[in-house]
């Protein structure tokens, strides 16, 4: 029996910064089908320097970059909508929780993975999307979702790294998968398809083009907390 895993997130690579590798290694599983939702197609993120489109170019040449990134971690189904990057905690009430809604209804995902409710960077739409996404499992006409996780970063890795802007007590990390080796460079290829995004991508992995260092996602490790639903039954999975 198929099983189904949905990520909802607010921009274009977001997927590969939070859960590159695990999108990557569920693609290996026969039984296992990704479905990956973006709220926006990042039209206010920048365009690179130097520019790689022109700023009326960016939604349409970020979507590309994203089709690119998921073709390479294997991601089954693609999603995407065109709410306003940088507006999505502007939308009337419930809009976003029906936009997952809608996605949950016609996918039956077992699992969902969203930001957690500091968005690791602080930005608005990160906490939109979780808040949505949160609402949207609890929702009585969420039949097929059995458990929710936040993909997040423990503190102990930050104070290590650094890096991201917030982070959850190691104690909260319920599930910590690893990033095998020949998902590595699958993860370091896709970040890099997402070129109009190259300065955060190299300010958050400064070796990604460096040739004669191996390229490191952090630990090569991706964490989540157990949010809402059924608690996993593995440290190191997030089906059950």
């Amino acid at each position: 029996m198929t099983k189904r895993i949905l990520f909802t997130f607010a921009h274009p690579d977001d997927e590969t910064f939070t859960v590159g590798g695990t999108l990557a290694e569920y693609a290996k599983h026969p039984d296992i089908e990704t479905i990956v939702y973006s709220a926006t197609l990042g039209d206010a993120g920048k365009c690179g320097n130097p520019p790689v489109c022109s700023k009326e170019e960016l939604a349409l040449v970020r979507k590309e970059e994203l089709k690119t990134a998921a073709a390479i971690l294997g991601v089954d189904h693609l999603l995407f909508d065109t709410y306003r990057d940088g507006h999505l905690s502007m939308l009337s009430k419930d809009q976003l929780k029906e936009a997952v809604l809608k996605v949950i209804e016609k996918y039956q995902p077992e699992i969902v993975v969203t930001f957690p409710p500091h968005g690791l960077s602080g930005h608005k739409d990160h906490h939109a999307i979780q808040q949505a996404t949160l609402e949207a499992v609890k929702d009585e006409r969420n039949k097929a979702v059995k458990t929710l996780f936040y993909a997040t970063f423990p503190e102990s890795m930050k104070e290590k790294m650094g890096q991201p802007a917030f982070a959850d007590p190691d104690e909260t990390i319920a599930v910590t998968k690893s990033i095998k080796e020949e998902n590595i460079e699958k993860v370091r290829k896709a970040l890099l398809a997402h070129k109009t995004q190259h300065l955060s991508v190299e300010r958050v992995f400064p070796t990604i083009k460096n040739s004669k260092q191996p390229f490191l996602k952090f630990d090569n490790c991706e964490y989540f907390v157990h949010a809402w639903g059924a608690s996993p039954v593995s440290n190191n999975e997030l089906f059950s």
